[in-house]
C-alpha cells in the first residue's frame, strides 16, 4: 500500500514522530539490572511463576542475573518462551507476574520483572553466540498456517527439534 501523505504520521515533524515512538520504559543498565535482581526474594513458591502464562521460572532467571550468568538467564527465559524478548516488551506484567510479586503485599515496589527479562535476553543475544542450540536437521518439513505468535513459537520449537518449518500466510 503506498504511503498516504495525509496520514497523521506523515504530518508530524521528525522530532515529534521520534517522541511518539520513544520507549516508555528504557532498558536497564547493567548496574540497574544487578541492583534490581538483588532485590528479588527468590520465593520458593513464587507467585510470579504461577501468574506467567508461559510459566517462566522468574526467580531462576533473576538469580542468574544476580550471579552474572546472563547467558543462562536468557536461556531460562527462552526455553520457556521463545518469544520471551517480545513478551518482555509487550506483556501486561502489571497484572501478571509483577502484579503477583510478594513485594506488593509488603507495600514495596515490586520487582521490575519485564525489564529484567528484556535485559537478560538482550545481553544474551549481544554475545553473538546462540542462546539455544538446535538438534541436527531431520528430513521433511512441517507447514504452519498463519504468521501469528502461535505459528512463530511453533516454528521456533520445531526448528530447535531439527524439523524445518514453513509458515504460510494468506495471500502470499
Amino acid at each position: 500500500m503506498p504511503p498516504n501523505s495525509s496520514s497523521p504520521a506523515a504530518a508530524l515533524p521528525a522530532g515529534r514522530l521520534e517522541e511518539q515512538f520513544a520507549e516508555q520504559k528504557p532498558p536497564l543498565s547493567p548496574g540497574e539490572a544487578l541492583a534490581e535482581a538483588n532485590r528479588c526474594l527468590f520465593c520458593h513458591d513464587a507467585p510470579c511463576i504461577a501468574a506467567c502464562p508461559t510459566a517462566i521460572d522468574v526467580p531462576r532467571f533473576i538469580k542468574k542475573i544476580a550471579t552474572g550468568n546472563l547467558a543462562g538467564s536468557a536461556r531460562t527465559i527462552l526455553e520457556a518462551n521463545l518469544l520471551g524478548y517480545s513478551c518482555a516488551r509487550v506483556c501486561p506484567v502489571e497484572v501478571l507476574c509483577v502484579g503477583a510479586c510478594v513485594y506488593n503485599a509488603l507495600e514495596q515496589p515490586p520487582i521490575a520483572i519485564g525489564r529484567l527479562q528484556r535485559f537478560a535476553v538482550e545481553q544474551g543475544m549481544a554475545t553473538g553466540r546462540p542462546v539455544l542450540t538446535a538438534k541436527p536437521r531431520q528430513p521433511g518439513r512441517v507447514a504452519l498456517v498463519g504468521g501469528g505468535p502461535a505459528s512463530l513459537a511453533c516454528a521456533g520449537t520445531l526448528e530447535l527439534e531439527g524439523v524445518a518449518a514453513v509458515i504460510y500466510e494468506r495471500g502470499r
